[in-house]
């Protein structure tokens, strides 16, 4: 194990702001440590602990994995084909995920290795980088979630406003290490006409950050999609 995760240096988060303010989202390529970037790719691989999270309304959902694996084809394909029905005129999402921080709060697989990512995210020196990388100071905490996309998953449309919680920006630290452009699974910005304004592509040791509200989704991943789209992400709230 890694002993400290580390933010590569060549990273100053002040320059790195002025580009966010001007564009209000920013990709940054090989973020953390060419070491670090392999162990938190290596604990997305290994874990064990995945959740199909989807959603039906107003109303969220997380299903275990023997859950999901109990269902025949014919069960599976009736339930996916309802989660598709529903996306076609309203928001709708359907992904395997891990939700470390509620994990943690709940005392869920304790000792978990994954569950660095949420210590290191509200770590001193990782809030300090975030506050100085958006230019807001007011942010006091973050979130932490695994994702894996497999074909068949998305995220349609929405500005990540929440109505209970203040958040400043979103971030995703992408961690796929072999994406093709015809595979899907673009983190998708729209502009008011609904023209895809910018698409940042699945890739490596790769923090993608924007500020809310800003309209977005995560494109279809594929039928044909060659890998799995793995990334750490949550919010920093204010």
């Amino acid at each position: 194990m890694t002993e400290k995760l580390e933010i590569n240096p060549i990273h100053d988060p002040e320059s790195l702001n002025r580009t966010l303010q001007q564009n209000s989202r920013l990709q940054v390529h090989g973020f953390f440590t060419p070491e670090t970037a392999e162990y938190l790719y290596r604990l997305l691989v290994d874990n064990q602990h995945w959740y199909l999270a989807y959603n039906n309304g107003d109303n969220y959902y997380e299903s275990s994995m023997e859950q999901l694996n109990a269902l025949n084809p014919d069960q599976r394909q009736k339930f996916m084909n309802s989660i598709y029905h529903r996306a076609r005129t309203q928001f709708q999402y359907v992904f395997n995920q891990y939700y470390i921080t509620q994990a943690i709060e709940l005392n869920e697989n304790p000792g978990a290795p994954i569950h660095r990512m949420h210590d290191f995210m509200n770590s001193d020196e990782m809030l300090e980088f975030m506050r100085k990388l958006t230019g807001d100071m007011a942010i006091k905490k973050a979130d932490s979630y695994a994702t894996t996309y497999l074909p068949g998953h998305f995220l349609t449309a929405h500005d990540d406003r929440h109505a209970k919680h203040d958040r400043s920006a979103a971030y995703v630290f992408s961690m796929t290490k072999t994406w093709e452009k015809n595979w899907g699974g673009h983190l998708a910005f729209f502009d008011d006409a609904g023209n895809i304004r910018e698409a940042f592509i699945p890739s490596f040791n790769t923090l993608n950050i924007f500020l809310i509200p800003q309209m977005h989704s995560v494109q279809l991943v594929t039928p044909f999609a060659g890998a799995k789209r793995t990334s750490y992400l949550g919010w920093l709230h204010r």
